[in-house]
């Protein structure tokens, strides 16, 4: 099952395969991902067994920049190939968020290509590298902008290649009709009410470790294993990747702290962490990347992702084939809204206003509500909508699995 930002992804996706190109650049989510995942569909995939199919495919592609990293980083050592690039696949979290639909494993991909070419000094590819991992997420500036930071003589025309991606990017969304705007998310975050702690960085500092602890596990120690008792002569050697790391988190913490955000920071990570595990005597370094393999496997397919939102999926469908032309299924659960056929809601909590909102047209026939939510407008919109919606009698099973994720399905009258 795709994440809610996933499913999102999966739309766009759907309308570059089909041609709609203004469609496809008309949500608040860059672009670079969805047009990956398009020539799947275009191919006849589905879009969820598209989404895997690329991202499998990102996974395994960024061994191979990962692995010249490793050799740079510990040129003689033995095993620092193998230990980073196992470290890399079996991190449960990055397991997840490639199962998920996230843009994060075409992110990896674009930073480990464009670390090895600034680690080899071909700077003005770098730059081409940042620019498109740009088009993936907005950090992907911070590539070209960790290498001018450790080398501003010498890297400086990274800094071409990165405008030029942002360029090219604005310029995309205007010829397909849109604003001459290359992140249009900023501003949907900036007038985004439902996010209290958004910007606090003082508040979000402290919640920086145990979130990194989550995200990355054994390979997150074993990096700081390794940085402090060789602080000073580890730094020197890779300035641009310890960079990285610290740019990505001060991003994080301009936003909000979430354990899923701090993967921007895993090409570092597990290169350090590699280079760590590497250095340990054998056969403590095998003993302990079996260890650490086993944790990663076990936490990416014992857990994570709650089974119960195949409900979701099955809702979705059902609701798609009682639909009459012009009608909609609207609410608060966005992968009901895709399955059902329609295009996701925006990436965003809604109040009861804002969600009585999206019930007033007389085209929404179908209303979908999280009773199981911890927020207030979930449990209270039901009330609000009672004199124009009644609940939907859902076949059993149906009915059974809603009950389970604690969905509530309410019909116009």
């Amino acid at each position: 099952m795709p994440s809610e930002d996933g499913v999102s992804y999966l739309w766009m996706a759907e309308q570059f395969a089909i041609g709609e190109w203004s469609a496809g650049f008309s949500t608040v989510f860059p672009a670079g991902f969805p047009l990956l995942v398009a020539p799947f569909i275009a191919c006849g995939l589905a879009p969820e067994a598209a989404g895997d199919a690329c991202n499998a495919a990102l996974m395994a592609l960024s061994m191979w920049p990962l692995a010249r990293i490793a050799r740079q980083l510990s040129p003689g050592v033995t095993d620092a190939v193998l230990a980073t690039c196992v470290l890399f696949v079996s991190g449960s979290l990055m397991a997840r968020v490639a199962a998920e639909g996230y843009s994060e494993p075409a992110f990896w991909l674009a930073m480990a290509w464009g670390t090895t070419l600034g680690l080899g000094g071909r700077f003005w590819w770098l730059g081409a590298v940042s620019g498109a991992a740009f088009w993936i997420r907005p950090e992907g500036l911070l590539l070209a902008g960790s290498f001018v930071l450790a080398r501003p003589r010498q890297a400086w025309p990274a800094l071409v290649g990165a405008g030029a991606g942002v360029l090219l990017l604005a310029a995309s969304r205007w010829l397909a009709g849109h604003a001459f705007d290359p992140l249009p998310i900023l501003a949907f975050h900036g007038a985004r009410d439902d996010l209290p702690l958004r910007g606090a960085v003082l508040h979000n500092l402290p919640a920086v470790p145990g979130r990194w602890l989550e995200a990355f596990g054994l390979s997150g120690v074993l990096l700081l294993a390794w940085l402090l008792p060789r602080a000073r002569r580890v730094l020197p050697k890779a300035p641009a990747l310890w960079w990285q790391i610290a740019l990505q988190i001060a991003v994080v913490c301009t936003f909000v702290v979430r354990r899923r955000f701090l993967l921007s920071c895993a090409v570092p990570v597990f290169a350090f962490a590699g280079a760590a595990l590497a250095r340990l005597r054998s056969p403590w370094r095998h003993w302990l990347l079996l260890a650490i393999a086993l944790l990663g496997g076990v936490g990416a397919f014992r857990g994570g992702i709650d089974p119960d939102r195949i409900a979701e999926r099955r809702l979705g469908e059902f609701l798609a084939g009682r639909l009459q032309p012009g009608e909609q299924v609207s609410g608060e659960l966005t992968r009901v809204v895709w399955f059902a056929g329609q295009r996701p809601l925006p990436p965003r909590h809604f109040d009861v206003e804002q969600l009585a909102a999206l019930a007033t047209p007389a085209s929404v026939r179908y209303f979908v509500v999280s009773i199981r939510s911890k927020r207030a407008s979930s449990r209270q919109i039901a009330e609000r909508l009672v004199a124009d919606f009644a609940p939907l009698e859902l076949p059993v099973g149906l009915a059974e699995l809603c009950d389970r994720r604690g969905i509530l399905v309410l019909q116009r009258r």
